[in-house]
C-alpha cells in the first residue's frame, strides 16, 4: 500500500516493543494504518459512547491497539520460544546456549525499516538454543530463541 506524504509516521511502544506506525487520513472510516509493514483498517470509536467518530484535525492521533494477529515477542510462563514480531535482519545476538538470562535482558536485535528493535527476554530462564545468527533475515513469527 502506498501512503502519501500527508500521512503521519510515529513510533508506538507497546509492552516495551517499538513499532513504526504510518497513520492514514484520520477523517476517513476506517483509518488505514501500516504497522511495521503490515496494513490494517482501524475504526476509531468514541471512548465514552462506543460510537464510531471521525477525529478532527485538533485531536491527537488515536491510540492504535496492537492488531490481534501480531504475536507478542516472547513467551508466556512455561512456553519455550521467543518469536519475531516483525520481519527484519538480525544485527546483534546477545546470548548463547546455556546462558542464564533475566526478564528484560536483551536477547537479540532486529533491524526493521532502519529501526533497531531490541528483543528482550520475557522471563527468567536458561537459553537452550539460539535459532538465528547475525545477518540472517527473519519473518514475522520465526523462532529466535528457545528456552530450556
Amino acid at each position: 500500500m502506498m501512503m502519501d506524504n500527508s500521512n503521519q509516521r510515529v513510533v508506538v511502544k507497546v509492552n516495551g516493543q517499538e513499532y513504526l506506525v504510518e497513520v492514514g487520513d484520520l477523517n476517513t472510516t476506517p483509518v488505514i494504518v501500516v504497522v511495521d509493514g503490515h496494513t490494517y483498517e482501524v475504526v476509531v470509536e468514541n471512548q465514552s459512547t462506543g460510537e464510531q467518530s471521525k477525529p478532527t484535525a485538533t485531536e491527537s492521533t488515536p491510540p492504535v491497539e496492537k492488531p490481534p494477529e501480531v504475536r507478542k515477542s516472547g513467551t508466556a510462563p512455561g512456553e519455550a520460544h521467543v518469536l519475531a514480531q516483525i520481519p527484519g535482519d538480525i544485527v546483534e545476538v546477545e546470548v548463547q546456549p546455556g546462558q542464564q538470562v533475566s526478564r528484560g535482558d536483551t536477547l537479540c536485535v532486529i533491524d526493521a525499516m532502519k529501526m533497531r528493535n531490541e528483543i528482550r527476554s520475557p522471563r527468567d530462564g536458561r537459553i537452550a538454543q539460539v535459532e538465528v545468527s547475525i545477518g540472517q533475515s527473519v519473518d514475522y513469527g520465526d523462532v529466535l530463541i528457545t528456552f530450556e
